[in-house]
């Protein structure tokens, strides 16, 4: 009798024979057999009873092996998602000949990278009748249009004293948008947070000397993605 034998989703049976004194023994006849456990992976039971002329107990026992994951069929209901800032997950059936694996018994799936726009990644894991992992890649895409940045000045020339509202806008990218404003004399290197990330589509700049000014105005959308517009401002006396 083999010891080891892999899984199958069928009973195992193992091919034995008894004989005494160089007599073979009839099943039924001369014994009966019980074997337990004979279906899943793990180990099986066999116990030999003797009858009528022969007595006593033989067990034994054998071990089912787990199904390895490359004799597996994998299937995804698809290997490309639409971006829309989701998490994606992937239908999968997955087969050992005409058995279908059931989730949460005989495998877990866990993901990475299933967010954002690029590759991603499906880890099966195997358990019970079945052992490995497999790794199955699939794209996110992104056919939104791009993030533009829209802001505007309400003048470009102004007297000292005079105010500049920022007007803030954007299409494109993704959800909402959120902006910042940033000024400086042209002379400076070092930038002035006039706000910064908030909802706010305004804001005001009022420069304190009649020399030339810069402002920069960025916006971002729900996924990180920033655009920047820049704008010169002459103050005159």
């Amino acid at each position: 009798m083999n010891h080891t034998y892999t899984y199958t989703g069928k009973p195992i049976v193992p091919q034995y024979s008894l004989n005494i004194d160089g007599k073979v023994l009839e099943k039924d006849k001369d014994y009966d057999v019980v074997i337990t456990d004979n279906i899943n992976a793990g180990t099986a039971s066999v116990t030999i009873t003797g009858k009528g002329k022969f007595k006593g107990v033989i067990e034994r026992s054998f071990e089912i092996e787990p199904v390895a994951a490359s004799a597996l069929s994998f299937f995804a209901d698809s290997t490309e998602f639409e971006f829309d800032g989701t998490e994606k997950t992937m239908q999968l059936t997955i087969k050992f000949g005409e058995i279908t694996l059931t989730e949460g018994i005989d495998y877990n799936v866990s993901y990475s990278d299933n967010v954002m726009p690029g590759k991603a990644t499906a880890l099966i894991t195997l358990s019970g009748n079945y052992t490995g992992t497999i790794n199955i890649d699939f794209e996110i895409v992104n056919h939104l249009p791009p993030l533009e940045n829209l802001c505007e000045l309400s003048a470009d020339k102004i007297k000292l004293g005079d105010t500049v509202e920022v007007r803030s806008a954007a299409a494109g990218g993704f959800g909402e948008y959120l902006y910042a404003v940033y000024c400086k004399k042209s002379s400076d290197k070092k930038w002035v947070e006039i706000h910064g990330y908030n909802a706010d589509e305004t804001a005001s700049i009022k420069p304190g000397k009649a020399v030339p000014y810069n402002v920069c105005v960025k916006v971002k959308d729900e996924i990180g993605t920033v655009q920047k517009k820049y704008f010169d401002i002459e103050v005159d006396e």
